[in-house]
């Protein structure tokens, strides 16, 4: 074996190795070979080392070498093979860190919605946020961008005001238990002070989000953040693609706006005429199932067969028709499953779609859920609010309220002229109404996991109203479905 080419992968004689030093565009070439070369990705790398195609250039101090005739060859492929005959496929293997920062809670769930991507963003549980600190440049003319700082800085003034107190509450309220350690009990305190707290935050204060995509998922998502009716996500767009260019310049290079999605809403106003006035907020349901798969266990005892069988769907729908020898196949099908063990594919052939009316809170944490569909509201102060029992209980409820109450006027003076900017200004308290969509292996992840006891008391509710809407139907679920419906004092402990 070669030696020279430890330098770039981790082993030079297993099966499975991983790549290193080398720039994001040579690594989409070299595995793009893979459908274009019947040699291996060592050969394919070997040979461009013996053509001198890697041409190492860094300084003999530098961390890893800078590669300059390699990363050209690799603009020229992309060129060729991605511009010139539409292979984007090979920009699957070029892979992007971005850290955005300081963008509004608003813009980091819009850059969120790529379903193909990793993000890591700055919490609310443990992380205060600081008295003043907003987004201001969002595109409102003077008087109404007065406006918004206004009440958006006295919401965050209360939360300031209430922050230490909430936690001195807690901290009477909540003794620390014998044998626990109080450091450890103090944080858990301070975190659910925190979430507590939290609807009062308005979707214009700046959070931090780090981003590792691909270069093929990123610039088709750059192209719709670009296309945003928001100026900061535009702003915040022309940055991801500038710097992500640094890394894969070639794959980002004809990144633009959508003409088609930025006038989707104008053209869908068109062809409804005037807008009907929108009816008073439906009565206060939390989950709504809207409706669902055609008898469900059937469905999924043919998908069964289907799976571990290689059965036609004809054939297996058939052998289903027993609701007994149905319901005896999903049962072998989902039992003795550990604690690790997720759910499996099958499952996916039984959709549901409900209608979920929850705080923006939780539903900025629902919507991290990649197989699951939700469509994306725009934030309003109309549906009202959700304050926590808790904050009542301890005196905080009514200076909670006020804050919330305080909001809603102004953002009606703003959402008449602006009403995507209006969204800044409503805190995450207020209420979204928005359909979810979901197969039941998704649903069987999400409530799992969104009502164990560590979660948010506001997506454990929401989590725990799917559940049992889920089982309402499909009843021979409830012995396999492992959805916490307890109530506690807070989350972590």
């Amino acid at each position: 074996m070669d030696d020279r080419l430890a330098r770039y992968v981790t082993n030079l004689d297993r099966e499975v190795f991983a790549l290193r030093d080398l720039p994001e565009e040579v690594i989409a070439v070299l595995f793009a070979y893979y459908s274009r070369s019947r040699d291996d990705l060592r050969t394919n790398l070997r040979r461009l080392l013996d053509d001198q195609e890697l041409d190492v250039v860094g300084a003999p101090s530098a961390p890893g070498p800078t590669l300059g005739t390699a990363q050209e060859k690799a603009r020229a492929f992309h060129e060729k093979w991605v511009v010139g005959y539409g292979h984007s496929s090979v920009a699957e293997h070029a892979v992007v860190h971005l850290a955005v920062e300081r963008c509004s809670i608003l813009a980091a769930k819009a850059l969120e919605e790529a379903r193909l991507a990793a993000y890591t963003e700055k919490s609310t549980r443990y992380v205060r946020f600081d008295e003043g600190t907003l987004v201001t440049d969002v595109g409102l003319p003077a008087p109404h961008a007065a406006s918004y700082e206004l009440h958006a800085r006295r919401l965050l003034t209360v939360y300031a005001q209430l922050v230490d107190r909430v936690e001195r509450a807690l901290t009477a309220r909540y003794p620390v238990p014998e044998g626990a350690n109080p450091k450890a009990h103090a944080a858990t305190l301070r975190a659910h002070g925190c979430d507590l707290l939290r609807g009062l935050l308005p979707a214009g204060v700046p959070t931090n989000v780090g981003v590792t995509i691909n270069a093929r998922v990123l610039e088709q998502h750059v192209s719709k953040l670009l296309s945003s009716p928001l100026a900061e996500v535009r702003r915040m767009a022309g940055s991801m693609r500038d710097e992500a260019s640094v890394m894969v310049p070639t794959l980002l290079k004809y990144t633009s706006p959508s003409a088609h999605r930025a006038s989707v809403y104008e053209r869908v106003m068109r062809a409804h005429g005037a807008l009907h006035a929108l009816p008073e907020p439906q009565e206060d349901v939390l989950v709504r199932r809207l409706d669902h798969s055609a008898d469900p266990l059937r469905t999924l005892a043919t998908a069964v067969q289907c799976e571990l069988f290689g059965a036609s769907w004809r054939q297996a729908w058939h052998a289903a028709h027993d609701p007994d020898h149905a319901l005896a196949l999903v049962r072998a099908y989902l039992s003795d499953r550990g604690p690790h063990d997720g759910p499996l594919r099958a499952l996916e052939q039984v959709q549901f779609r409900f209608e979920v009316c929850c705080d923006y809170g939780a539903w900025r944490d629902l919507q991290r859920h990649r197989l699951l569909s939700a469509t994306t509201p725009r934030l309003g102060t109309r549906e009202g609010y959700v304050v926590s029992e808790e904050l009542d209980a301890m005196g905080f409820g009514p200076a909670v309220r006020d804050a919330l109450d305080s909001v809603a006027e102004p953002h009606r003076a703003i959402a008449a002229g602006h009403p995507w900017e209006a969204q800044y200004l409503v805190p995450l308290a207020y209420r979204v109404r928005y359909v979810l969509q979901a197969n039941l292996r998704e649903l069987f992840h999400l409530t799992e996991l969104r009502s164990a006891r560590q979660g948010h008391e506001a997506y454990r509710k929401v989590a725990q109203g799917l559940a049992a809407s889920v089982t309402e139907v499909c009843p021979w679920l409830a012995e396999h479905l492992r959805v916490d419906y307890a109530a506690y004092p807070f989350a972590r402990h």
